[in-house]
């Protein structure tokens, strides 16, 4: 509060010079030197009550009104100024929990405009759990601040984004609870990288590893001459093509560092998908491959998109046990959060997804119960995400799996 007290005489001093009052201003000047040796708490609530004191012993009183609007004027401006500036989303609540105030960091950020979510629920609005954004506000109604809390927050597009959030309450004069502030800053690329980056240590670590261990055992075996060298050329080669698979991944991975809107693409659906069954029934000629899709089906999805649907498509029929292995695939187009959607849905009658490897593709961290070898599901994962896209994953009508991926339609 000191700051802003200093701020406001600064405004005056000025004011005053402006408009003429060379006396009101000197005494302005003399009051804040006589004070400035002290505490900057007691500086704050001394200083105003005694430049309005010398405003009204030097101004008449209508003099005094004009002097001290103009310079609340200003000060509220620059607030508003730095509010509006600022690269994060600042917003207030009222005591329910509505937001009443949206600057354009906020827009920036979750894509609603001010009007759209004035007077609307914050947790509702925003908060992927309105629960845990409830509680928050509990918290500040019983007088706590909320220090970078970090937490999962939702695009109107409907697409996660990590937040971390500070929050002050604020009160009337003698009354209780009446609103709080927020400031929220959007911390998605800090934790896809961190992922990312954690995936890729362990996985390479333990995968790469692995790998020149069994081909310098073959090489050794090679050496002492004591079988035929066809089978470890064999076993070396396909090591080989594993670590050169990773380096692949890898090189994927580093175009995923940063999203932004210039990555999106126009992808073609049902071009890409007709090539990709056909690729699959040419490997797998036991499989039955269905599709249904649109005549137009195009979205707007990241230049790898089609890697990850290579993914989703490979992994229905490689680990799939079923005496004629089948893969569904299903496209449809709806409208949802105000915008265009279209849903691709691989189905399999296979043995199911395994509850960890869910976890790669769903969980929004990864935990000692979510880690996978392979890169693969958490490229689809991360590659899914960047496109503004959600992923579900559920048991499909054979009891196998069914993966749904929904992502923004193509803009026209």
């Amino acid at each position: 509060m000191s700051e802003h007290v200093e701020q406001l005489v600064g405004i005056l001093f000025r004011t005053l010079a402006e408009e003429g009052h060379s006396e009101a201003q000197t005494a302005l000047l003399d009051a804040y030197q006589y004070n400035s040796e002290t505490d900057r708490e007691a500086l704050a609530e001394d200083l105003f009550a005694e430049v309005v004191g010398g405003l009204d012993r030097h101004l008449e009183t209508e003099e005094e009104v004009g002097v001290l609007t103009a310079a609340i004027e200003q000060l509220l401006d620059r607030f508003a100024t730095v509010v509006e500036a600022a690269p994060v989303a600042i917003l207030t609540v009222d005591a329910r929990g509505q937001i009443e105030l949206w600057n354009d960091g906020a827009k920036r950020i979750f894509g609603w405009s001010e009007s759209e979510v004035q007077q609307r629920s914050y947790p509702d609005v925003l908060a992927d759990s309105p629960e845990e954004m409830a509680a928050h506000l509990t918290q500040l109604r019983e007088g706590s601040q909320l220090t970078g809390i970090e937490t999962l927050h939702r695009h109107r597009s409907g697409s996660a984004l990590d937040v971390r959030i500070w929050a002050s309450p604020f009160h009337e004069r003698g009354e209780g609870f009446e609103g709080a502030t927020f400031v929220i800053s959007d911390i998605t690329e800090q934790k896809q990288r961190e992922q990312r980056l954690a995936v890729l240590n362990r996985v390479l670590r333990h995968n790469i590893r692995n790998d020149v261990g069994i081909i310098q055992g073959h090489l050794d075996l090679l050496a002492e001459g004591g079988t035929e060298g066809t089978e470890h050329i064999q076993v070396m080669d396909d090591r080989l093509s594993n670590i050169v698979e990773l380096s692949n991944a890898a090189r994927y991975i580093e175009t995923l560092r940063d999203k932004s809107e210039s990555e999106l693409t126009t992808v073609d659906l049902r071009r890409v998908i007709r090539e990709r069954a056909d690729r699959l029934q040419r490997e797998f000629a036991d499989a039955e491959i269905e599709m249904t899709v649109p005549e137009s089906a195009s979205v707007m999805a990241h230049t790898l998109f089609p890697y990850a649907l290579d993914n989703v498509l490979d992994n229905a029929v490689e680990h799939n046990d079923a005496d004629a292995p089948l893969v569904d695939i299903t496209v449809s187009r709806s409208r949802e959060s105000a915008r265009d959607q279209t849903t691709v849905s691989v189905a399999d009658n296979g043995p199911g997804l395994p509850e960890f490897e869910r976890e790669v593709l769903t969980a929004e961290k990864e935990t000692p119960l979510n880690h996978s070898n392979g890169l693969g599901l958490w490229l689809t994962r991360w590659i899914v995400r960047n496109s503004d896209g959600t992923l579900v994953v559920d048991e499909s009508a054979w009891g196998g799996t069914r993966i749904v991926i929904r992502l923004p339609s193509r803009r026209k």
